[in-house]
């Protein structure tokens, strides 16, 4: 008899088998992550407008060779080649970026001659720059070298020949040493020999020749073509020495043989 309660045995060789599913493992869910978006923030067209209005004004004067100075006027200068001075403003040179203030600085320093420098912009590529030299008066001579002087008694520029130059010429007994560019003398002391050289010969008939100082510029010699000279004293009237002058040399003229000494007030010496 066939036992019907038997299990039946199935074996997988025959197919017949009952397959079992692996068991499903339960655990927290992975969340997805979110990808964030960023939002530009919108610019407004005239943010946009001003913009590329900026960039276009950079490009047209920095870039475009529309501001490069082309050209340089010289204007005042009376010995110093106008070479020269362009030479302080290059061409092609952006004239934003050009210093009047360093440029200036730097013509005054290295010319002494040259009293102010007044330079000026014209937009878009052109450089004016007019120059005031010292009104030079009077040559002054010291340690064997000559020196032009101006009216405010600045020395200006060392000059190698007196040659066509008919200013008058002070000449320093003591040899002192001086700078260029530096006040030697008061403008009023220049004045009062320029007064004198002026009309000294209106005043005596004689020509003169050249001033001297010595210790101090407050005594002042001028030598003459008569073979005498004459002591002023500078902080007085120039006018009034020159009349006591008049006076002496027509009462005295014969006996004056080295000098005449006008420089106290209201008195005369001669010899």
């Amino acid at each position: 008899m066939v036992n019907r309660n038997r299990k039946k045995i199935i074996s997988s060789k025959f197919g017949g088998y009952q397959q079992y599913r692996r068991p499903l493992t339960f655990g927290p869910k992975k969340e997805k992550k979110e990808r964030k978006q960023i939002q530009l923030p919108k610019l407004p067209f005239k943010t946009i407008l001003y913009v590329i209005l900026a960039l276009a004004a950079i490009y047209f004067v920095f870039i475009s060779g529309k501001f490069k100075i082309k050209e340089v006027i010289i204007e005042g200068n009376n010995t110093i080649a106008p070479e020269v001075i362009e030479s302080y403003t290059p061409t092609n040179t952006n004239i934003v970026f050009f210093s009047i203030k360093k440029t200036k600085e730097k013509i005054l320093t290295e010319h002494t001659e040259i009293n102010n420098v007044f330079i000026y912009k014209g937009l878009p590529d052109t450089i004016k720059i007019v120059i005031v030299e010292h009104e030079n008066k009077i040559i002054w001579q010291t340690g064997g070298k000559s020196y032009l002087v101006s009216t405010q008694g600045i020395v200006s520029k060392e000059i190698s020949t007196l040659d066509g130059i008919t200013m008058p010429v002070i000449v320093d007994s003591k040899n002192l040493p001086l700078s260029l560019g530096k006040g030697l003398v008061s403008p009023s002391f220049v004045a009062f020999v320029l007064n004198i050289n002026e009309k000294f010969f209106e005043s005596t008939n004689i020509k003169p020749k050249n001033f001297e100082v010595g210790e101090t510029t407050f005594d002042l010699n001028l030598y003459t073509e008569a073979g005498f000279y004459v002591k002023f004293n500078t902080l007085r009237s120039s006018a009034k020495q020159l009349d006591n002058l008049k006076k002496v040399l027509v009462e005295k003229r014969q006996d004056i043989k080295e000098y005449v000494d006008l420089r106290v007030d209201g008195w005369a010496y001669y010899k």
